[in-house]
């Protein structure tokens, strides 16, 4: 009888000492999951470009609002279009989404870039106002401000720098892309990195897909608003005309 209360005893402690065992544990992987869930959730955040001087001499030889003649930006501005920028070396892609001088422009193409720097595979369908551009990034094709500042003017370089965001742990040195979109209509610029999906500009709708880390899809779509299946300044068009 002595026996089988001492068994039982040494069966009971070791039942209370599991116990008292799995709850620590048990509570030790709940902080350790906590932890992890807190430092996840507190150091992912978009880190912005610090702010830059422009070393441009002459605003007027800007590579955006300017007319320099290595920019191909003079050749777009004031079109009802949009655009890619490969920014380190400022080259300019048309998107062509619009058949906006009665010349077509379709079709597929492929255009590269300077060595390092991002070539772009095109796919336009103006008739039908889609266009479609892969940006393949280069081995430069990481956003370098230096590249730009004597290019720019201090507002258009700012401009600039607001776009070049990029997201990331805190600590970890994530380069935005040096690309960008720019409507050609009013020369503002859109970011088009990969935390962004979709946007509309004007009567523009954008999808970006920049999951893949060595390209970038940017489809374009004309988007009108309509009025009972009509555009909007189509109607106004109308009636002016009928009262002029």
């Amino acid at each position: 009888m002595g026996r089988n209360k001492t068994v039982f005893g040494i069966g009971v402690l070791c039942f209370i000492m599991g116990m008292c065992l799995g709850v620590v544990l048990a509570g030790l992987n709940k902080q350790e999951f906590q932890a992890e869930e807190q430092k996840t959730r507190k150091t992912w955040k978009r880190q912005e470009q610090p702010p830059a001087n422009s070393t441009l001499a002459d605003t007027a030889e800007c590579y955006l609002c300017g007319n320099h003649n290595r920019s191909l930006m003079g050749m777009f501005r004031g079109r009802d279009d949009l655009g890619v920028i490969c920014v380190n070396d400022w080259y300019v892609m048309d998107m062509q989404i619009r058949n906006l001088d009665g010349m077509g422009g379709g079709g597929s193409g492929w255009t590269v870039g300077a060595e390092d720097s991002c070539s772009f595979q095109t796919d336009r369908y103006p008739e039908r106002g889609i266009s479609e551009i892969t940006v393949e990034y280069g081995a430069n094709s990481i956003f370098d401000v230096k590249k730009v500042q004597g290019h720019l003017c201090q507002t258009c370089l700012d401009k600039l720098l607001e776009v070049m965001d990029s997201c990331g742990y805190e600590g970890e040195e994530i380069g935005a892309k040096d690309i960008c979109m720019v409507d050609f209509k009013t020369l503002e610029l859109y970011s088009l990195q990969e935390h962004y999906s979709t946007r509309y500009i004007r009567d523009y709708y954008v999808q970006i897909d920049g999951e893949d880390e060595e390209d970038m899809d940017v489809i374009g779509i004309y988007t009108p608003v309509l009025e009972n299946g009509e555009r909007v300044e189509d109607i106004e068009k109308e009636l002016e005309s009928m009262y002029n």
